[in-house]
């Protein structure tokens, strides 16, 4: 399932991504209570980190203008999370926690991908070192329905990640992966909270009650 090769781990690993503004933050937020009140052991984890190269990240998506190449940019996501991976990820994983993790190499996948790097390039990069999950909770929600949901909640003109084009490369790219990939579970983010509350908690339910 969630496992690299010869990986004897205890713990889950569930990934939620989506484009800006599909909700998935305040999900995770919600099912790691809600999971906690069960008296399990969770970790909420989110990419970029607030490490070294996770600042930068962040320092770049604030720039008006851009700043650095893609491949520059491709660079900074996977040192971060190798970072993320020795330092948080995996001891986690080895304790047996639950692992709720805000964005993945997915994520570097489809907002690098529409920029014009190779998704499946970036894809094999990734998984050369970072454990698969076991899930990943694709929030789809329509674009134009997600920037309307920014504007509510923020001051100020749309950065780069929230582009209109962009964002709808980087959804094709989603979409794309979730045809594809089987470990991908749709969440129908256009819903209300509570029903996609619903949604992501039976989705997480579902897989570890298969168990291993």
């Amino acid at each position: 399932m969630g496992e690299t090769k010869g990986d004897k781990r205890g713990g889950w690993l569930f990934v939620f991504e989506g484009i800006d503004g599909s909700g998935k933050t305040t999900q995770m937020h919600r099912a790691a209570e809600t999971l906690r009140a069960r008296g399990l052991s969770v970790v909420e984890l989110v990419e970029p980190t607030k490490g070294r190269f996770g600042r930068q990240i962040r320092m770049l998506s604030r720039e008006g203008g851009r700043r650095a190449s893609p491949e520059l940019e491709l660079e900074l996501f996977i040192r971060d999370r190798m970072e993320d991976v020795e330092q948080n990820i995996r001891p986690a994983l080895d304790r047996g926690d639950i692992v709720l993790l805000d964005r993945y190499f997915y994520s570097t996948m489809a907002y690098q991908g529409a920029l014009g790097l190779d998704p499946e390039a970036i894809r094999r990069r990734n998984e050369a070192f970072a454990p698969l999950p076991d899930m990943v909770l694709y929030f789809r929600v329509g674009v134009d329905e997600a920037l309307r949901r920014i504007e509510r909640q923020r001051v100020g003109a749309a950065d780069l990640f929230e582009r209109r084009d962009y964002l709808r490369r980087v959804k094709a790219i989603y979409d794309d992966l979730a045809r594809r990939l089987d470990v991908f579970q749709t969440i129908d983010a256009g819903a209300d909270e509570d029903t996609v509350g619903r949604q992501v908690i039976e989705a997480i339910d579902r897989t570890l009650s298969r168990g291993r």
